[in-house]
């Protein structure tokens, strides 16, 4: 943690760490719509009062379980300077679902209400909908082929993140419907290698 944090500051972000994890933890066992603020809280051992100081509601407690991991995944693929383009794409498809899986079912079913939802969430800073900072992750991945001399500059790269996004909601909704049942990433694999690496073929330098 931050040395130059006051105190305070250093137990605001402690008690927000509580309430996240409490979350993932009551999420493990019941499903979202049963969950309360109150059971969050309680089994972080903080006061309700304090969940609304970091949280306007009930949902926006799940986008801050993804905050670190799946918001943050394109910065992640952007450093990795050791794969080619197609190597980066199939990782961060992979690592987004894997993040995904690990939360479980239940964070996962209310990730995709609140991605079908047009309301703006704060990601990294920013006021943006989940599904646009997904296409924005995306098109960084595609921006950043393109810098690298990878890709060709004229490759539709909205077009190719779109395709990318529509593929991982897919999935992840595949996996909610069927209860866990189907291997999301050999799934993903499969489609990266039918249709994907066409795509990527055609504006590859």
């Amino acid at each position: 943690m931050d040395k130059t944090l006051t105190n305070r500051q250093r137990r605001a972000l402690e008690t927000r760490a509580k309430l996240i994890e409490a979350a993932k933890r009551v999420l493990a066992e019941k499903s979202f719509d049963e969950v309360s603020v109150e059971d969050i809280t309680a089994l972080a051992g903080v006061s309700t009062g304090s969940f609304y100081t970091y949280f306007k509601r009930k949902e926006d407690i799940v986008d801050a379980i993804n905050d670190d991991t799946v918001f943050r995944l394109a910065e992640i693929v952007n450093e990795k300077t050791d794969l080619d383009i197609y190597e980066r794409i199939r990782f961060y498809c992979r690592e987004y679902l894997n993040r995904i899986e690990d939360h479980g079912l239940e964070i996962c079913r209310q990730w995709l209400r609140n991605t079908l939802s047009p309301v703006e969430f704060k990601i990294l800073g920013e006021e943006k909908t989940i599904w646009q900072h997904d296409l924005d992750s995306v098109e960084k991945i595609l921006q950043e082929a393109i810098n690298r001399n990878e890709l060709r500059r004229e490759a539709p790269v909205g077009d190719i993140a779109g395709f990318i996004v529509a593929e991982l909601y897919g999935l992840q909704s595949l996996w909610c419907m069927s209860d866990g049942s189907i291997d999301v990433i050999a799934f993903s694999e499969r489609l990266s290698r039918l249709g994907l690496e066409n795509v990527l073929e055609k504006y590859t330098v």
